[in-house]
Formats: structure tokens, C-alpha cells, sequence
């Protein structure tokens, strides 16, 4: 396996040599939907995600971020955006900006942003929750060269709750040999996340080998088990 290293720089170097191939694939078994984005697909929503953060929020280290989102691909930049700009991630509700699928969901940051998982790729289309701002509407404007991010932490700075980036990053890597996933494996979950734990088992982990995610909703496990096939899945967290 790789050395461990930050989230963040990890996924830098993955833009830098491995930028073609697919990082994340979402299936909704409910709606028919399938989503594929490649490392550098990902890393135009990454860079603008920091871009909105960094140059319109003015936020970074030293700041917080709770993201209360499902599993779903429109997740994956929004976390990794949050940790290239340097802010770290809470679970609980005092955070300086929030990521929601809906109002109730908020908590008390001053800046909130909704996201439309039924219609990510496009937003809310004007119907965005009450106290809300469309994160895709916010995002669309920003710059999406990846060459234009800056990642401003350092490895002790903070990263998730209890843990420094360096610690991210060797939590993550241990756990991807837990999983059971080798370097360049391909991990298919069906499991939600909502917070640390789970952020690190779907998406970190996979990253720290230099592997990628395959996420499958609504499925029984005959869909499942094909899907397993057809994605080549190397792991699986059910």
C-alpha cells in the first residue's frame, strides 16, 4: 500500500497521475440513474467547491464545516472540497458552513447550502429550501481549474473530530486494509453516510490506496451482486 498521507494531498496526487480514470460511480436502482465522474471530472467540482469557500466565504483553516448529506456523488466534492480549502469537518452543529439536503436539517452556521441529490447536476432550479443558497448555483461561477487550488493545511491542522490530516490520513489507510481493499481497489458500498466514521470508510479509505467508489442505492442484494460484477468490485461494505 501507499504511504499514508492527507486526505487532501492524496487526492492532488491522484489529480497528477491517475487523472482519467473513473473515481466514483453512483447508481439509484430507484430512479434508474447512473453517474460516473472521473478523478479529473471530480476535480472540477472539488476546485470549485474550495473556490466558493476560500474566495467567497473567506473561509479556511481554522474554520468548520458540517456536511449532512447522503451517500451520493454529489457528496464526494463537497467533502474533499471542504478539506482542500483547510477547513476541518464536524458532526456536530456549531460550524461556520453547512452542506444540507434540506432546511430541517440545518443547524446554526451563518452560511448554508442546499443540495439537490434528485437533481445534482443541475440544483433546485429556484425552489432551493427557505434559508438556503443552491450549492450548485454557488458553485457554477467559480473557477474549476484544479491548477488554481491552493491547499493551505498542514498536516497537524485539524481534519475530522479527533484527528489531525496526518491522523486522517493514517486512519483511513488502515481502515482500507480492514475493508479489505488493496492499492487501486474498487470499493461498491450501499451503506449511507452521515459522518465521520462513514466518510472515512466510502471515500477516504478508497482514496488513501488510490482506488475508487462505486455507490449503489435502492438495491436488492441481486442487484447488488451484479453490480458487484459489473464494476469489478474489489471490496464491498453492505
Amino acid at each position: 500500500m501507499p504511504p499514508a498521507s492527507t486526505p487532501e494531498r492524496r487526492f492532488a496526487e491522484l489529480v497528477a497521475t491517475e487523472g482519467t480514470r473513473p473515481f466514483v460511480t453512483y447508481y439509484d436502482e430507484h430512479t434508474g440513474e447512473r453517474s460516473e465522474l472521473s478523478v479529473r471530472s471530480l476535480a472540477n467540482w472539488v476546485a470549485k467547491t474550495h473556490h466558493l469557500l476560500t474566495d467567497e466565504l473567506g473561509l479556511g483553516v481554522g474554520d468548520v464545516a458540517r456536511i449532512d448529506l447522503p451517500a451520493h456523488w454529489i457528496s464526494v466534492p463537497v467533502l474533499l472540497g471542504c478539506l482542500s480549502a483547510g477547513l476541518a469537518l464536524t458532526d456536530s452543529e456549531d460550524a461556520d458552513v453547512e452542506f444540507v439536503t434540506d432546511a430541517s436539517s440545518r443547524g446554526g452556521a451563518p452560511d448554508v447550502f442546499a443540495v439537490a441529490t434528485a437533481s445534482a447536476a443541475v440544483g433546485f432550479r429556484g425552489s432551493e429550501p427557505e434559508g438556503t443558497t443552491d450549492y450548485v448555483v454557488a458553485v457554477r461561477p467559480q473557477a474549476d481549474a484544479w491548477a488554481g487550488v491552493a491547499m493551505p493545511a498542514g498536516p497537524d491542522d485539524p481534519c475530522l473530530p479527533g484527528l489531525t490530516r496526518r491522523a486522517a490520513g493514517t486512519t483511513a489507510l488502515a481502515r482500507a486494509g480492514e475493508i479489505g481493499l488493496d492499492t487501486g481497489g474498487r470499493l461498491l458500498t450501499t451503506r449511507d453516510w452521515r459522518g465521520p466514521a462513514e466518510w472515512v470508510d466510502a471515500v477516504l479509505a478508497p482514496l488513501a490506496v488510490g482506488g475508487s467508489l462505486v455507490v449503489v442505492r435502492n438495491a436488492d442484494d441481486a442487484t447488488v451482486t451484479r453490480r458487484v460484477d459489473q464494476e469489478r468490485a474489489t471490496a464491498q461494505l453492505r
